[in-house]
């Protein structure tokens, strides 16, 4: 009988410990305990246009999208010098065109003062002063003065990149020197990569590489030091698209490079014995055009007619069948203020920026965990951003490289440039489960502890942030189109960036229904300013 009842007793505590292990893995109903708002406060769905600063880079090469382990895409470009050298130029016509469609009436401001806001720091800045100065400055001076404004406007963004190249060259010859004989392509990409670690993304070889390869490695073990030199600028450059000059023995670049948090598969799947949000897309692809919808077809600025997708592009990259495809989105759900079960009552009263002084009727935030049936969701105001930072046209766009990680790999990278690598990260702390298109349960409280208690659990030593440390972090390698589990980094910082503030605009258009075909046209058009890119402004009804 003793025995029976230790036996009893045990069976009692393995279920209370694996229920308390299903209760921290599963969504629950609570109210959100941290009351400043996130995401976007509205009142219907309107278009919108970007009220924000980023850079815009016209060369998909230039650009790569990475999704990683915690939930957030990092938007990493290369500037060329065309994007530094028409920055300040890009910000004043947009703003103009602004200006001009709304004196002309071509559109009516709706919900939110962002466009004040906007206004009024491009007047505090003195753009058009900045640009009217330019034929008295020397190329070098006009370059310089692009860089501090484009540093001033994205605080933390703009990264400057510089490295000793011959180093980098004596680094890559040990390396091949002490590595055993690749095996298989996989291990060849890992070397090669390795030169530039994070900023060579190759993710095959040619015939030609690879015979280069071949050589090289054959000159770095028999020591052929000037052998090695005379062939390995070529190949760096041939294997990173010619994205970095080498200039007098070095590297000297800018980087602009943005991380959002994002909302993924709808599941979550096991990793070492806890939950972890699921990817249900992984590998690498790239952004295509939309040729199945309800909207205009055609495009990678595809445009739904679906209100709940806010008037905004959805960016595909895969596609699922039928008229459906995995996109960059908004976040697909808003939720009612008045009486909703989860959203703090300081949210329901705010009337910041709000274009009738009243309190706003709905809110749209992204969950940073499972919400989706297959894509990335991001928030409004990121996706707005995340549109304006890349080539103006659908063409341009097309082919821009999107590595999705394993849902366990983190995304490592020196992402500042000062010799440090991290796992990325972002300083957002909503994750929610959706049901009819509105928020219904959470997956974690809004506070920092409880929500990285539940996203990284003791894969992290917690911390402030910049003092968090992920214990093992795996990486991803990627070999043509799949992605698999890489380098394991022991005791890595966690980078969290700043959640960047949402920078949007909401109006109507005079005469024309937004889900029409010009409401469309409209609607991209205004997200379309940029060097090299004439504006159609007969479409805008300007001309």
């Amino acid at each position: 009988m003793h025995k029976r009842k230790i036996l009893v007793g045990s069976l009692a505590l393995l279920l209370i410990l694996l229920s308390v292990t299903q209760l921290n893995a599963a969504p629950f109903r609570e109210r959100f305990k941290n009351t400043e708002p996130y995401g976007v406060l509205f009142n219907q769905y309107d278009p919108n246009f970007y009220t924000g600063f980023a850079p815009r880079v016209q060369s998909k090469e230039h650009i790569t999208i990475h999704l990683g382990r915690g939930n957030q895409v990092r938007v990493r470009m290369v500037l060329p010098e065309e994007s530094i050298d028409h920055y300040i130029e890009d910000q004043v016509a947009r703003h103009a065109l602004y200006q001009e469609v709304i004196d002309k009436g071509v559109i009516t401001l709706t919900t939110n003062k962002s466009w004040e806001l906007y206004d009024a720091r491009i007047e505090e800045e003195k753009l058009a002063d900045l640009v009217a100065k330019k034929p008295e400055l020397s190329p070098e001076e006009w370059r310089q003065l692009n860089l501090d404004v484009i540093d001033k406007l994205n605080p933390g963004r703009l990264h400057h990149i510089q490295r000793d190249f011959n180093a980098m060259v004596t680094d890559f010859a040990a390396a091949l020197k002490a590595a055993e004989e690749p095996k298989d392509l996989k291990e060849k990409l890992v070397l090669v990569n390795d030169f530039f670690p994070h900023r060579i993304y190759i993710t095959d070889l040619t015939a030609e590489q690879d015979a280069v390869f071949t050589e090289l490695q054959s000159l770095a073990k028999s020591d052929d030091t000037a052998g090695f030199a005379a062939k390995v600028e070529a190949f760096f450059k041939d294997v990173s698209a010619n994205l970095y000059a080498v200039n007098d023995g070095k590297l000297n670049f800018y980087e602009f490079t943005s991380v959002f948090p994002a909302g993924t598969y709808d599941s979550t799947t096991k990793y070492k014995g806890r939950a972890i949000p699921r990817f249900s897309t992984t590998g690498v692809w790239t952004l295509i055009p939309r040729k199945h919808g309800t909207g205009d077809t055609g495009m990678v600025d595809y445009i739904s007619k679906a209100g709940y997708y806010g008037m905004m592009p959805m960016l595909p990259y895969q596609y699922a069948g039928g008229s459906a495809y995995n996109a960059f989105h908004n976040p697909g759900i808003s939720n009612w203020m008045g009486g909703h079960p989860l959203i703090p009552k300081e949210w329901k009263e705010s009337t910041d920026n709000s274009r009738s002084g009243k309190p706003y009727l709905r809110s749209s935030i992204t969950s940073r965990g499972p919400v989706s049936h297959g894509c990335t969701r991001m928030s409004p105001g990121h996706l707005t951003e995340f549109r304006e930072m890349l080539p103006s046209t659908s063409d341009g766009m097309q082919g821009i490289r999107v590595f999705l990680n394993l849902s366990q790999c983190y995304d490592v990278i020196d992402i500042d440039g000062d010799g440090t690598e991290e796992a990325m990260g972002v300083q957002y702390y909503i994750a929610f489960q959706g049901k009819s298109r509105v928020a219904n349960l959470i997956w974690a409280q809004n506070d920092r502890k409880d929500f990285y208690d539940w996203l990284y659990g003791d894969e992290i030593a917690y911390g402030e942030p910049g003092e968090v440390t992920v214990k093992n972090a795996v990486s991803c390698n990627f070999v043509k189109r799949k992605a698999s589990e890489g380098k394991v980094y022991q005791d890595i910082k966690l980078y969290e960036a700043p959640s960047e503030p949402e920078n949007l605009q909401f109006y109507t258009i005079k005469g024309v229904k937004p889900t029409s075909h010009l409401g469309y046209d409209i609607n991209r058009e205004l997200r379309r300013v940029g060097y090299g890119y004439e504006v159609d402004r007969k479409l805008l009804k300007l001309d």
